[in-house]
């Protein structure tokens, strides 16, 4: 039987093929040189054609505890994020992106909120300095200002891909998750307030994006995630109002023993 993690990491991957390997190569070594007690990884895998799982699953013994996880047809991030969620077995469970976008010492900032006992934690980027397009700059800031006013007032940037929940506040909020695609992240913040569970937050001013414009929205446009994200900001809104959050919505069937 292997211990019980304290930090589930979980790293959700489509068509991740050309840096997964060396993703999974920096987190290890990583883990290695820095003490965040016992920690195992998840890859949850959408189908994807570019064999980003057998990849994956070829650096497992790099790490003490370690599964790739068949997640099926693609579906969003946020059903395979979800998934990870359930089928981790951490005191703490984090998601982060599998390109290490926000830099792996940030787990420094996730071991705080561990010790402090704390339910949620989030990145927060420098949402303006972060693109250099002018247009990018005024769909993320524009959206966040959006967001702010009709959902999370306070909450400076709610889609860095790195946030933290302590394992019955993730279950409970992870429950409850309607949205599967890109405003998944504004969902579960909602529910994280809904819920009183104090979020905290830390600077991120060193995250990049190690990839090109558009390339990390496979299969999907820049402007028609921006869309989407709006059209979920006021389904969530409309959730909340019409009490949609106060029962569990999923019942996860666990794929592993």
């Amino acid at each position: 039987m292997t211990q019980t993690p304290d930090l589930s990491i979980i790293i959700p991957a489509y068509m991740e093929a050309p840096g997964i390997a060396d993703s999974l190569e920096r987190l290890a070594a990583y883990l290695n040189e820095h003490d965040y007690g016992t920690v195992e990884v998840l890859v949850v895998v959408a189908n994807s054609p570019d064999g980003t799982a057998k990849i994956a699953e070829s650096r497992a013994k790099l790490f003490k505890q370690f599964r790739v996880i068949h997640a099926g047809p693609r579906a969003g991030k946020g059903r395979d994020v979800r998934l990870g969620i359930f089928e981790a077995r951490g005191r703490y469970r984090l998601f982060m992106d599998a390109d290490l976008a926000t830099p792996l010492h940030h787990l420094d900032d996730v071991k705080r909120i561990m010790d402090s006992g704390a339910k949620v934690g989030i990145a927060v980027r420098d949402l303006i300095s972060i693109h250099k397009e002018l247009m990018r700059k005024i769909m993320t800031g524009g959206g966040n200002l959006l967001a702010q006013l009709i959902l999370l007032p306070g909450i400076k940037d709610t889609q860095c891909g790195f946030k933290v929940f302590e394992a019955e506040a993730a279950e409970a909020i992870f429950s409850r998750m309607t949205i599967l695609g890109w405003g998944f992240d504004m969902e579960i913040l909602a529910l994280a307030r809904k819920f009183h569970y104090k979020i905290i937050t830390f600077e991120t001013p060193d995250w990049r994006d190690p990839k090109a414009v558009g390339e990390g929205l496979v299969g999907d446009s820049q402007a028609g995630a921006a869309i989407q994200v709006l059209r979920d900001l006021f389904r969530i809104r409309w959730n909340l109002i019409r009490g949609l959050y106060r029962k569990p919505q999923y019942v996860h069937k666990a794929m592993y023993n």
